[in-house]
Parts: C-alpha cells; sequence; structure tokens
C-alpha cells in the first residue's frame, strides 16, 4: 500500500470516528433536556400536592364557616322556641333545630374526611419533596458529567479535525474529489478487498478488476462503486476466503 492510499484509509477512518462523535456530541443535549424534563415532572408533582392542600385547607374553612352559621341558627330556633304560642309553631322549630344539627353532622363528616385527605397528601408532599431533593442532586452530578463528557468529546473532535486536515494533504486533489463524491452518497468511500470480494457490497470481483486491485490500481467496485483497495499486511479472514481455500486440508510437514 503506497504512501497515498495509506494515507487515504486513514483519512476515511478519521471521517468515521468524526461522524461517530459529532453523533455522540448531538445526545447530550437530548440527555440534558430529557433529565431536566424528569426534575420538571417532580417539581410540578410538589407544586400539585402543595395546591391540593391547600384547596383542602379553603374547603375546611368554608365548612367551618358554615358550621358556625349553623350553629347560630340552632341558637335562634331555640330562643324563638322558648316564646312561641302554639304547638305547631313549637313543632316547627324543633324540625328546623332537627334539621341543622343533622346538617352539622354532615358537615363534621366532611371535615373528618377533609382531615383525612389533608393527612394524606402532607405525606405525599413530603415523598415528593424528599424525592425531588434527591433527584436535584443526582441530575447536578448527571449534568456535570455530561459538560465535562462534552468537553472532552469536543478535544478529540478538534483533535480529529486537524488529523483529517493533515490526511488529506497527502491525497491529490483527484482522488479527493471522487473521495468527497462517493462518501456523500454512500457514508464510506474506501472498500477492502478480500477474497476476491468487495467488502464494502460483499459482492464478488471480476478476475481482471481483482487483479488490477491487488497490484495497487484504486478502481472503483462495479456494485457499489466505492473505491476499492487492497491491503496486503491485514491477514485474510478465513471466511473472506473462497471455499476451495478454506476447504483445502494442511500440508504435512
Amino acid at each position: 500500500m503506497n504512501d497515498e492510499l495509506l494515507a487515504l484509509v486513514q483519512l476515511q477512518e478519521t471521517d468515521q470516528n468524526i461522524n461517530r462523535l459529532r453523533q455522540e456530541i448531538g445526545t447530550l443535549p437530548k440527555k440534558l433536556a430529557a433529565l431536566e424534563e424528569k426534575l420538571a415532572g417532580q417539581k410540578a408533582g410538589v407544586d400539585e400536592a402543595s395546591k391540593a392542600i391547600k384547596e383542602e385547607e379553603t374547603k375546611r374553612r368554608r365548612l367551618e364557616s358554615d358550621l358556625k352559621d349553623i350553629q347560630q341558627k340552632i341558637v335562634k330556633f331555640r330562643e324563638q322556641s322558648s316564646s312561641v304560642k302554639t304547638n305547631e309553631q313549637y313543632h316547627a322549630l324543633q324540625h328546623e333545630i332537627s334539621y341543622a344539627e343533622a346538617e352539622i353532622r354532615r358537615i363534621e363528616d366532611r371535615e373528618l374526611e377533609g382531615m383525612e385527605r389533608s393527612e394524606q397528601l402532607e405525606n405525599r408532599l413530603r415523598t415528593a419533596q424528599q424525592e425531588l431533593s434527591d433527584n436535584s442532586k443526582v441530575v447536578e452530578i448527571e449534568k456535570e458529567s455530561v459538560r465535562r463528557a462534552s468537553e472532552e468529546q469536543q478535544k478529540r473532535l478538534t483533535a480529529l479535525n486537524e488529523d483529517r486536515t493533515r490526511l488529506r494533504a497527502q491525497v491529490s486533489e483527484s482522488i479527493l474529489t471522487r473521495y468527497d463524491r462517493i462518501a456523500g452518497s454512500r457514508g464510506t468511500a474506501l472498500a477492502r478487498v478480500e477474497g476476491q470480494r468487495c467488502l464494502g457490497c460483499q459482492m464478488a470481483l471480476r478476475p481482471q478488476l481483482w487483479n488490477q486491485v491487488r497490484s495497487g490500481d484504486l478502481l472503483p467496485c462495479e456494485s457499489c462503486g466505492r473505491l476499492l483497495y487492497f491491503d496486503n499486511e491485514t491477514p485474510p479472514d478465513p471466511e473472506d476466503l473462497p471455499a476451495t481455500h478454506r476447504n483445502r486440508a494442511p500440508a504435512e510437514a
């Protein structure tokens, strides 16, 4: 493999590393957004529990006010019952008193139910506040970890871009033009050949093309269009060899 081809192979590897690194960097904002969204959900849980507690307090104050009003009515009815002149009037006031007393019992039952709900909500609020406090600490740790990872990845990306510039300077403009065009449409521009196959698309090569590539020519694959190269320093994978070579028994010593 000549120096230019070696630089081209290294360029493709560098470009692939750059693309992978950019994808990793692109996931960091999403990761931070997910952390913030989780925290926001827990804050909403705390706010919801606090709001529910305030609503129960408002209901309880309204019930207490209603209770006082009814108690005052009972006092008034009893005062009136001492001055009535007929049994009919007396029984009517007693009926009003009985109704008012039943209403008091209903209000007291509702107050008790409200107190139980408030107690449950207080427990829920304490749990939500503790979870929010714990997760806030975790999120801050995670955010700091993401920030450090981002800084490290940016350093790696800078170094890779410098390598890319250096490697491109070692390749002729005509080959770079072909490389960029194929990489833009295929994702990768180069494909190693092995076992008379293009390892980019796994299609077999014509014997003439196979021999030309093995001799060092940089030619396009007739199937996928990638530029083919042969690396005589990379040992062939047994799975890439033709069946006649894979099945051949080893020579006796």
